[in-house]
């Protein structure tokens, strides 16, 4: 019952989807007809007008969602790339990448070279190793 109600469901939302074809549209009317008994006509299930195909922008913490490239954060460096380090310092708990510093070292799935790198890192922060 709860997977016939799903389906249902799912092709009264792709009539409503722009991004889908309207030879899919089509078949999904037939299908709701068929197996369902509801007609939808073809205008009220029409895609929407062109302004809507455009991506939505909206704002969360001063970033607008779906706009182009200039308006988005600036990546972190991570603790990995060359000056990552300072960087992350100043930005996180240094605490916190300590913690996890030493914590890769007592991983067995870290590579020794990568321990290597994380002593080095320890160091520079003035933890014993």
């Amino acid at each position: 019952m709860a997977e016939a109600r799903n389906r249902e469901r799912g092709l009264k939302a792709a009539l409503h989807n722009p991004h889908v074809s309207e030879e899919a549209k089509q078949h999904d009317r037939e299908l709701l007809a068929t197996e369902y008994g509801e007609t939808m006509p073809a205008a009220a299930a029409a895609a929407a007008p062109e302004a809507t195909l455009q991506p939505k922008r909206r704002t969360t913490g001063g970033v607008e969602k779906g706009a182009g490239a200039a308006s988005r954060k600036t990546r972190r460096a991570s603790v990995g790339e060359p000056g990552g380090l300072h960087h992350a310092v100043e930005d996180k708990d240094k605490g916190n990448v300590i913690r996890g510093l030493k914590a890769a070292l007592k991983n067995p799935h870290v590579s020794d070279k990568a321990k290597e790198e994380d002593r080095k890192k320890l160091r520079e922060l003035g933890e014993d190793v």
